[in-house]
């Protein structure tokens, strides 16, 4: 066996060990565990000012600007472990602002301004990290934002109506079990005030890119013609992909996750999902329901530490039982 041929080996085997492991990983790194979470960009602070009620984890940038209640139902989320907080906000908050905590431990808030009544116990920590490395989120998402972006699509847009659907609805249509992959422009997205209705297999990863700068919607979100609200998980593995939008605009019933990490994000309608942006103003109600699909893994990505050192462990390895075989 040649060493070029040890090599190959080794590579191969370390990229299907990544692989395997990838089911496991959060789609979004520690984002996964947050319900909002407001990046920043060159143009946007990363601030959240929603004053609604949002029953799992937030998470900013910059500051939290307005006083409300968090961490009503973390009761099974998938990727919780990840947070040390629940609550962030990187540059203190506003004075006069009180925040109710009903869950997720801990908040992490620089400086003394504003107020926290802990309901499960926890208390403020003014010092030290914050738990997230907000640069280097900020380029793993932009990254990833753009990936999906160029993935090609698989699914049909404007399919026939189902049976027993309403023929005025946008329908996305995927027939595949793994990952379903739609491309629609902001007209669409906003569907001139008709619902959108994704039909495909449950338990298939669903990614929707969205075209455009500036994207509203105005009607509601179905999924196999069903459309869920609250805390139900039915539509955790929808992805939403916005990586163009300076603003994202959501005047209706969603559940869906939305990635949109150069947007300001702002809405007056109840959500469910990870909601990932460079700034997040007021919302409607939100509800925590982390994204649990499987993204595809970003291309042309350096290998995490323990990829490498996996690799490198393998080269090394077989290199040696080559060296052994010789002798």
């Amino acid at each position: 066996m040649t060493f070029h041929k040890v090599l190959f080996t080794a590579l191969a085997l370390s990229s299907f060990a990544a692989v395997a492991h990838a089911d496991s990983v959060a789609p979004f790194g520690i984002a996964s565990a947050y319900n909002l979470l407001a990046l920043g960009s060159s143009t946007l602070q990363g601030t959240i000012s929603t004053s609604a009620d949002v029953t799992g984890r937030v998470a900013a940038a910059d500051r939290i600007l307005a006083g409300t209640t968090i961490g009503s139902h973390l009761n099974g989320d998938p990727y919780g472990s990840l947070a040390t907080y629940g609550l962030v906000s990187t540059n203190g908050l506003v004075a006069g602002q009180t925040f109710n905590m009903n869950g997720g431990g801990n908040a992490y808030a620089a400086g003394s301004n504003g107020s926290f009544n802990f309901n499960d116990g926890g208390h403020r920590v003014a010092t030290g990290s914050s738990g997230i490395d907000f640069d280097s989120l900020r380029t793993s998402l932009d990254l990833q934002t753009a990936v999906l972006n160029g993935l090609a699509p698989n699914g049909v847009v404007g399919a026939p109506t189902p049976v027993n659907g309403n023929p005025s609805w946008l329908v996305l249509k995927g027939t595949s079990s793994t990952l379903n992959v739609f491309n629609i422009t902001a007209a669409q997205f906003a569907s001139n005030n008709h619902n959108i209705d994704i039909e495909a297999p449950v338990g298939s990863t669903i990614i929707v890119n969205v075209a455009g700068t500036n994207v509203t919607l105005g009607a509601g979100l179905y999924y196999n013609g069903n459309q869920t609200s609250g805390d139900s998980d039915a539509d955790s593995k929808i992805l939403f992909n916005f990586a163009n939008a300076q603003t994202v605009t959501i005047n209706s019933q969603f559940s869906a996750s939305i990635l949109a990490p150069f947007a300001l994000l702002s809405g007056n309608a109840q959500m469910a999902g990870n909601f990932i942006a460079a700034q997040i103003g007021q919302t409607g109600e939100v509800h925590n329901i982390e994204f649990t699909g499987i993204l595809p893994p970003p291309t042309g990505v350096t290998p995490e530490p323990g990829t490498l050192a996996l690799m490198g462990t393998g080269i090394m390895s077989l290199a040696a039982v080559v060296r052994r075989r010789k002798k």
